[in-house]
């Protein structure tokens, strides 16, 4: 039987972002992947970066969750100076356009909140929105801009960090489906595959849409419901945006990235005809200069979805040795994560708070704490 220090499950950014963080602690560490590296939610995301724009609809962001981004988006600028291109790290800003005077005041409190936590986050009317992104249509009333923000091309990070944590020691495995954690008593001593089981002192469960099943193979449920998001990118077009609108960005070879939809409940990562003409619909609203541009590919992904919004994140009471991270903002928050995992599993604390978005909170009092969150969809309207 293997024996290592960690066992990590998924191979995405957030599995990735922990196989480097604990290898380059001199854990010895094995990612085990059922497919291959950002096979799954991470390698359909849109790959925006930010701590001024959330899908959420309160109007006021918990502190936790603000310094959560803002440490994360620290993270990204020094491992994009680290590790350089591959990182593919932009930032250029990022506008989250709002259409009606009623949701003035929602956004204003959402940007005191952040300027009070630190957050360069900035309240536009329409005049100063069209002054940094001419493109954008007449319907916008105002948004909200924060110039800290970037993105990602998802996969090419994951990439990236995968690269990072084999140089560090590493040892990643795809194509390597998890059956189950096992465990003795309230102890997880490992995990079971096709053709082994494998001992580790600590078993990471960062596997994104299985994350429940693999869970569940210990006898804890997990609360969770899914989301299917549906996006595309256009052919190559003359570059008109300056900064990434919410759920739109123009990369750097000129392509433009769209989505996503937010179906709930669905689980199959098909594409609908209603769920682009969903998409075009707002963006070609939003930003009329879309009307010339043609879809060259879609694809879609399952995002996870916890019941009041906010993340899974740390140990599982009752068992273990177990630690996990669920969350469907995921790209922002990957390397924060992922690094506060590590020193979880060998400091017992994080330099960051996460007791608010431990899974027990379903159970208890966190969710009225944390408040609702529920995820809505700026569609333009």
């Amino acid at each position: 039987m293997r024996t290592v220090d960690v066992c990590i499950v998924g191979g995405g950014l957030l599995g990735t972002a922990t196989a480097m963080f604990a290898a380059r602690r001199g854990l010895r560490v094995l990612l085990l992947e059922a497919g291959d590296l950002a096979s799954g939610a991470s390698g359909a995301a849109f790959g925006g970066v930010s701590v001024g724009i959330y899908s959420f609809s309160s109007a006021r962001v918990p502190d936790t969750y603000v310094a959560l981004s803002k440490a994360s988006l620290a993270l990204y600028t020094e491992l994009q100076d680290e590790l350089g291109p591959p990182m593919d790290f932009t930032r250029p800003g990022s506008l989250d356009p709002f259409y009606s005077e009623k949701d003035l005041q929602s956004r204003k409190d959402r940007v005191e909140g952040l300027r009070a936590c630190g957050v360069d986050c900035r309240l536009l009317d329409r005049k100063q929105v069209q002054d940094i992104e001419p493109a954008v249509s007449d319907l916008v009333v105002g948004a909200t801009y924060c110039p800290v923000d970037g993105h990602i091309t998802p996969p090419a990070v994951t990439w990236a960090w995968a690269a990072a944590a084999k140089r560090a020691g590493a040892e990643i495995c795809t194509r390597t489906p998890v059956l189950s954690i096992l465990r003795k008593g309230n102890r997880v001593v490992g995990v079971r595959t096709a053709n082994e089981e494998i001992s580790a002192d600590w078993v990471v469960n960062v596997a994104g849409v299985g994350a429940e099943a693999l869970l569940g193979t210990t006898g804890i449920d997990m609360p969770i419901s899914y989301s299917r998001g549906q996006m595309f990118v256009t052919d190559r077009v003359p570059r008109f945006l300056n900064t990434y609108i919410h759920n739109i960005k123009q990369t750097v070879s000129g392509t433009v990235v769209l989505g996503a939809t937010r179906e709930s409940g669905v689980r199959d990562t098909g594409i609908s005809i209603a769920g682009i003409r969903e998409i075009l619909g707002w963006a070609r609203r939003l930003l009329p200069a879309l009307e010339r541009a043609r879809i060259v590919r879609c694809w879609a992904g399952v995002r996870m979805v916890p019941p009041d919004g906010y993340p899974i994140i740390g140990k599982v009471e009752g068992l273990d040795n177990l630690v996990q991270a669920v969350m469907h903002r995921g790209v922002t928050l990957g390397p924060i994560v992922g690094k506060l995992l590590v020193e979880l599993m060998i400091e017992g604390k994080t330099s960051i708070d996460i007791s608010p978005y431990n899974v027990s909170r379903f159970g208890h009092t966190g969710v009225a704490e944390l408040g609702a969150a529920q995820e809505t969809f700026y569609a333009g309207s």
